[in-house]
This record gives C-alpha cells, sequence and structure tokens, in this order.
C-alpha cells in the first residue's frame, strides 16, 4: 500500500491505497491501539466483505458488527440514534474506533455517529465503491438526511485514517462504478483539467476496468478535491463547486428513491447545469457538449430522468442545501455553473449564480425529461465520439 496524506486547511490525515491488501488494512488498524472496533455496514456489504475483516481484527480486539439498509432510506438520525445506543449496551468507550465500511451512506452515517458519541470518538474509512474512494472520503463532511432534503442534519468531523483497497470494487454492479465515474467526472469539469485526459482514454460505457486503471482514477479523484479543499476545510467558499450538479441531482435522486444511483443524478444534474449556463450565456457550445459525451462514455443515458416526476423535483430544488449562502428569492434557485472548462462562473466572489426557477423547470423539461435535442446539437455531440 502507498501512502497519501489529504491536508484541509490544518486538518491532515493518511489515505492508504492498495490492491489485495486486507492484511495491510488490519495491520493498520491494530497500530490504532482501540478498545473495541464497531464495524459499520450495509446489509450487501455486511454479506460480501465484513466478514475477512471482521474475523481478522477479532484477533486485535473485541468487534461488534452493526448493519444498516441498503440505500438512502437508512441515512437517517433514528439509524444514529439506534447504533449509538446499541454501541453503548455493547460496552464502547472513548478508545472505541469507528469503522464505516461501505459507501457513501456508510460512511455517512457512521461519520456523524463518530462525531457524536463521547463528543467524539476515532473514525476510520474502509471505502467499498468507487464514488466513496475517490470524492466521499475526501472530505469532513458528514451528514443524513431528512424528508425536506440530503445531507441537512450534520457536521464536520476528521477521520483518523482511510483505507482503500481497490479489489473491493470487484463485487460493484456496474450502475455503482458509473456512479462514482459520475463525481469523478465533475470533478475534472470544475478543477481539473489536468484529469480530464486520463478519463476520457479510460472511461468504458460497460464500467469494466482493471484494478491498475481504478487505482490510477481514484488516486487522480482524491488529489483534485485536495487542491481545493487545502484551503477550504468546511467547503464553504471555493469548495463549493463540488456541489456541481448536486442541486437538480440531489432532488433527482431523492424524488427516485434512490432508484437512480447518487451519482447517475449528479450526471443528470450536470448536463442541466450546463445547459442552464449555456442558455445564460457565457459557456461556450464545446464544453457543454463534452458533458453529454463524457455522461454517454460513462455509460448513463438521459432516459433515467424520465423515471421521476418533473413537480416532484422541482418541489426539492427548492430545498436545496445550498440554499442560505447568498441572498436568493423564493423564485430563485442557487446554482454552481461553469463559464468554461475548469472554471466556475463567479458572483460577488460566490460560485453560486442565480436562477430563476422557471428557466430550470425549462430546461429539464427540454434537456431530460424530454430528451429530445436538437439536430445540430446531436451532430456536435457525435463529432466528440
Amino acid at each position: 500500500m502507498r501512502c497519501m496524506q489529504l491536508q484541509f486547511e490544518e486538518e491532515t490525515y493518511p489515505v492508504w491505497i492498495g490492491s489485495d491488501c486486507l492484511d495491510d488494512l488490519v495491520e493498520h488498524l491494530r497500530n490504532i491501539d482501540a478498545s473495541t472496533f464497531h464495524l459499520i455496514t450495509d446489509e450487501t456489504v455486511g454479506r460480501l466483505h465484513a466478514g475477512p475483516l471482521s474475523a481478522r481484527l477479532a484477533h486485535v480486539a473485541s468487534v461488534h458488527n452493526w448493519v444498516i439498509d441498503d440505500g438512502e432510506a437508512g441515512k437517517s438520525l433514528a439509524t444514529v440514534d439506534r447504533i449509538a445506543q446499541a454501541m453503548m449496551r455493547a460496552g464502547a468507550d472513548r478508545r472505541s474506533v469507528v469503522i464505516a465500511m461501505g459507501g457513501g451512506v456508510v460512511g455517512n452515517v457512521a461519520g456523524l455517529l463518530a462525531a457524536l458519541l463521547f463528543r467524539g470518538i476515532r473514525l476510520v474509512h474502509v471505502p467499498t465503491t468507487l464514488i466513496a474512494m475517490a470524492d466521499s472520503v475526501a472530505s469532513l463532511k458528514q451528514a443524513v438526511n431528512l424528508p425536506q432534503g440530503k445531507n441537512l442534519i450534520g457536521c464536520f468531523y476528521t477521520p483518523t485514517a482511510v483505507l482503500i483497497d481497490v479489489a473491493f470494487l470487484e463485487t460493484l454492479p456496474a450502475v455503482q462504478v458509473r456512479s462514482g465515474m459520475c463525481e469523478i467526472i465533475k470533478n475534472a469539469l470544475i478543477i481539473s483539467g489536468d484529469n480530464l485526459t486520463l478519463i476520457q482514454n479510460r472511461l468504458r460505457p460497460d464500467a469494466q476496468y482493471d484494478r491498475s486503471t481504478l487505482l490510477a482514477i481514484v488516486e487522480a479523484g482524491l488529489m483534485a478535491k485536495q487542491k481545493v479543499m487545502v484551503r477550504d476545510k468546511r467547503e464553504r467558499s471555493d469548495a463549493i463547486v463540488f456541489e456541481y450538479g448536486h442541486t437538480v441531482g440531489h432532488a433527482i435522486e431523492l424524488a427516485s428513491g434512490g432508484r437512480i444511483t447518487h451519482g447517475e443524478a449528479v450526471g443528470l444534474g450536470m448536463i442541466a447545469a450546463a445547459e442552464i449556463a449555456f442558455a445564460t450565456g457565457g459557456l461556450p457550445d464545446s464544453v457543454r457538449d463534452l458533458h453529454y459525451h463524457l455522461l454517454q462514455r460513462n455509460g448513463v443515458t438521459l432516459e433515467r430522468a424520465s423515471e421521476v416526476a418533473l413537480p416532484a423535483v422541482m418541489a426539492l430544488v427548492q430545498s436545496d442545501n445550498k440554499r442560505g449562502y447568498v441572498r436568493a428569492a423564493p423564485h430563485q434557485v442557487p446554482m454552481i455553473l461553469l463559464q468554461d472548462l475548469g472554471k466556475p462562473r463567479l458572483e460577488n466572489g460566490w460560485p453560486l449564480t442565480l436562477i430563476d426557477s422557471s428557466l430550470v423547470a425549462e430546461v429539464l423539461d427540454k434537456h431530460l425529461f424530454n430528451p429530445a435535442r436538437p439536430a445540430a446539437h446531436e451532430m456536435a455531440v457525435a463529432l466528440c465520439r
């Protein structure tokens, strides 16, 4: 395994990355000197991966396994409360270590729990999805959902370490690999054009990647986030750009009840943002078309949006968690837009643009819910292939 150090202002933590390295993961956890380990997974990861890690850790300290529901349904305060009470009954103390083994949902639930219990105990991420490895773990944000929207209850908390084994990705369904790739595409579009060549050359619609490619993509994703997070650990100024595509994306994801994955929804949200940026002036059509090209190369289709209702999506857009950064009228939606590749549009120093909700609805209806794009645009996309 190789180690990279992530630094977010004064906060730092190591990220160990390797392939087929379960024994190395256990050795790093041994050095943490825990009184007890509390391994949090979802049902799928618990069935596929928790057993071998739990069995090895049992030789180091007492291990307790806690399972949450698959998907967004388990990302709630009720889940945090249930596991916290169970951990206390099992004898958790201030030297206990919470291990989040899973994707972004597990990481957020475990992260918020670790931050709250005893006002903070140690947290280790062992991500098992591409989106968690290359994106989610490079953040201090820990949050759960409310019925009104995603990630509305949370805090910032620094993990002790992140341990990544890309071999876990071999059991990941193709739809989840595409989901993770959408977030990596997002980072390349908004931050790091350096990664764009790597991504364009490696993207596969069938989502079949070898381990060396996955290692390269994960490291590129983490370094792209590091470039901005190093000066904005709470993601409240420059790092707000990581929410690109999320205004509409979160709404589509929630409206679908989880049928559309987070990354797919963000991909669709990026299409909406690109079309709005183009319609309001400033975004070159080549960059707009690149959004379609990359989504297509990743195997994500626009038709997924037709699985949800436009009114439901627009209602959720109005409660997006970026509201309040800038003063907005009730009919306005703060959105992250691009002015060019790797260059977010700024208004009064903020990477947020106020867009009339009627325009958002119009763009969604035309380009996602009724994606019969004009022939000229179709031709431009074809030229990118």
